[in-house]
């Protein structure tokens, strides 16, 4: 007969194992769920007051040298000067006349202005290294968005949701790229260039929209339907849900839930037509341990940014500039991802 110590050994072992089994099945539902499942989408697009509506969710031809960086020794054609009064006729002296100014930091045009800086922070023993890339825009039509599954025909992955950073800000030929809020992987709103991919609430975390007349709001995850309500009757061009937003009201909020270091990025927001992307490297040691989202708010609240609003950080963030890495990815190829953002000359953004 069986003692009552050993009876309760096995009892125990009985229950570690039971338990063992339900969280590996949890994991892999939750593995399956938020990273494997490829979920359907049925885009739609919303009405715009302007032309970029138009801009269906097909993905149109690309040959072999629009996969291409551009480069110094190519030829680059003068863009149709395109002024939408976005910035209100300021700013003239950040653009040329109609020629295209690019070196290794800036891009100049008569439509786009952008000055990518490399910037230190942090300590010696714990350095940080982030990239800010100061862009200004006269049509919005030049703040795009792509998304990995409308590029199915030239991902080179096995997962069609997903694709490299890299490859989208090649195949859409930017001239800065970041990486998105990563979409596939939870349930939000989701608007790119003016097409509805998904409306869920609640929300997964926090709200961001870009406006087709420029502006830019941000919203906490309690968001309610009339707000919701609120947001399409403006006509909303781009809506993203992650976050969290880093500034309310212009300001730094009190605390963050998360005040770990990692990679991040982010956008921030000016006025119509002034934006500012920030890409944080990190997680590596003796390059840049990243920030916490306090550090970046202050960035932000520093640069004077009204709004700023963090997207998917960690092996995801990344930027490209040209086609080609800007910042310097934690692995040698960083986590792909569903969309990016991005700008472009708004000739090119509009198909023509």
């Amino acid at each position: 007969m069986m003692n009552p110590r050993t009876k309760s050994i096995k009892r125990l072992i009985t229950a570690i194992v039971v338990d063992l089994v339900v969280l590996g099945a949890f994991l892999g539902a939750f593995t399956y769920f938020y990273f494997l499942r490829e979920r359907d989408y049925a885009p739609k697009a919303l009405t715009s007051p302007t032309p970029v509506a138009e801009v269906a969710t097909t993905v149109p031809a690309v040959d072999a040298q629009t996969s291409a960086a551009p480069t110094q020794d190519v030829a680059t054609p003068t863009p149709e000067v395109i002024d939408t009064g976005l910035l209100g006729g300021k700013y003239a002296e950040k653009f040329t006349t109609g020629e295209v100014e690019q070196t290794d930091t800036s891009y100049r045009s008569a439509n786009v202005s952008i000055e990518v800086t490399k910037n230190t922070a942090g300590t010696e023993s714990k350095p940080i290294v982030y990239y800010l890339a100061d862009i200004y825009i006269k049509d919005i039509s030049s703040f795009r968005t792509a998304v990995a599954l409308d590029y199915k025909d030239q991902n080179e992955g096995d997962r069609k949701n997903v694709m490299s950073t890299l490859q989208l800000s090649q195949l859409t030929k930017s001239i800065i790229g970041l990486s998105g809020d990563n979409f596939a992987f939870h349930d939000g709103i989701v608007v790119r260039n003016g097409v509805e991919w998904e409306r869920i609430l609640p929300v997964y975390g926090d709200v961001c929209v870009l406006y087709y007349d420029g502006t830019m709001e941000t919203y906490s995850q309690k968001i309610k339907n009339a707000q919701v309500d609120e947001i399409y009757a403006k006509e909303p061009y781009q809506i993203w849900t992650f976050g969290p937003q880093l500034l309310e009201d212009g300001q730094v909020p009190s605390s963050f839930a998360n005040r770990k270091a990692n990679p991040l990025s982010a956008i921030g927001y000016y006025e119509p037509g002034h934006y500012c992307f920030i890409l944080v490297d990190g997680r590596q040691k003796d390059y840049s341990w990243g920030m916490t989202y306090a550090q970046l708010a202050q960035v932000f609240y520093d640069l004077g940014c009204k709004f700023a609003f963090n997207l998917d950080g960690g092996d995801t963030a990344v930027m490209t500039y040209l086609g080609e890495w800007r910042s310097q990815p934690e692995e040698s190829s960083p986590r792909d991802t569903s969309d990016i953002l991005y700008v472009v000359e708004p000739t090119a953004a509009n198909g023509q």
